[in-house]
């Protein structure tokens, strides 16, 4: 069995000896189907994620714990395993706007995240690699991350809306290509772009 860990699926997931693909979504099935794979070893499953991101959460007792402010939008920077995208130009920018915290989570690179403690954001809190990311989804109103599969899939099962930045060439791209077929996520041009699109998702809350 290979469970597809993408929206979009290319040739190299292709595999003679395998029985069943696990897909997730309609899309996704008939992009497999395209490829060539016969349609009975298909079954739309979703992507499956760990079911902590489905529990109901009492935010305000997971806002106390994390030592965030309990009335204020919260915003969930992830940038990926690695780290990577023009993270610092972004975290400037919402730094700037009225009425916003952050949390940013930076993966792996611990430079990143060592340059941005070093910066002092008054709104921002600042996290290497995690083990609690479905606490920081649960206290979060909107996600402006890389359009990863499995991070795609916790957000969806956490109702949490997204804003995609500089996606991987391909894979990601792809993804972001799908969910935009469902009216599922953004993607602004630009840094000032995502600005935009959390004032709106901020203003929808007000």
């Amino acid at each position: 069995i290979t469970v597809v860990t993408d929206f979009d699926v290319h040739r190299i997931w292709l595999n003679p000896e395998t029985d069943y693909y696990a897909v997730a979504s309609e899309w996704t099935e008939q992009k497999l189907r395209q490829l060539g794979v016969a349609r009975e070893k298909i079954v739309v499953t979703g992507i499956p994620v760990d079911e902590k991101f489905a529990r109901p959460a009492d935010r305000g007792e997971l806002k106390r714990k994390l030592g965030l402010k309990e009335n204020v939008f919260t915003v969930l920077i992830a940038t990926g395993s690695f780290g990577v995208g023009r993270i610092e130009e972004i975290l400037r920018i919402l730094d700037l706007e009225d009425g916003l915290q952050m949390l940013v989570v930076c993966g792996h690179n611990r430079g990143l995240a060592e340059r941005l403690r070093g910066r002092n954001y008054a709104g921002a809190k600042i996290f290497g690699l995690v083990d609690n990311m479905h606490e920081l989804m649960a206290v979060s109103d909107c996600m402006v991350t890389k359009p990863g599969g499995l991070s795609i899939a916790e957000a969806l099962v956490s109702q949490l809306p997204m804003i995609f930045f500089y996606p991987i060439p391909g894979q990601e791209t792809n993804n972001v290509r799908v969910l935009h077929e469902y009216g599922i996520g953004s993607m602004p041009a630009d840094v000032s772009g995502i600005a935009g699109e959390l004032r709106k998702l901020k203003s929808s809350r007000d």
